[in-house]
């Protein structure tokens, strides 16, 4: 009794990550859109480095949501660099803090409690996956 429900649970969840991820990447292509009107205006680069990471995070969201629909044991590689990706991006964030020297570098380079509880559901969401692949529910 407990499979089936870890199985659906595990692919209904991954339906609602292929949303997210479609979501996510087009909240990336608005915040480009919007960092090159910026760029247009006042002659100013601006620091694109959550679009980046917003962009992959995206990607690597839709494509373990795919991977959990379909239970398939590759959905642990986009998992792992899901994992990966989030965890560069907080230790880049940091370094950037602890290189701040205005208010508002230290304000951009903090990480929203939004990432941060992203990250954790990813990790729940991977154990999960590792559980499924050892009950043989991962094909």
């Amino acid at each position: 009794m407990v499979l089936p429900i870890l199985e659906w649970s595990l692919r209904i969840f991954g339906l609602f990550w292929m949303v997210g991820g479609v979501f996510a990447l087009r909240q990336a292509r608005y915040a480009n859109v919007i960092d090159d009107a910026l760029e247009a205006l006042t002659y100013t680069k601006q620091n694109r480095l959550i679009n980046r990471f917003l962009f992959i995070g995206s990607i690597l969201t839709f494509c373990s949501g795919l991977g959990l629909l379909i239970m398939s044991r590759w959905v642990l590689l986009p998992q792992g660099l899901l994992i990966g990706s989030q965890l560069i991006y907080f230790t880049i964030q940091q370094q950037r803090r602890r290189q701040a020297q205005t208010e508002e570098e230290m304000i951009e380079a903090q990480v929203k409690p939004a990432t941060i509880n992203a990250f954790i559901v990813s990790v729940v969401v991977a154990i999960a996956s590792v559980v499924s692949l050892i009950l043989g529910l991962l094909r």
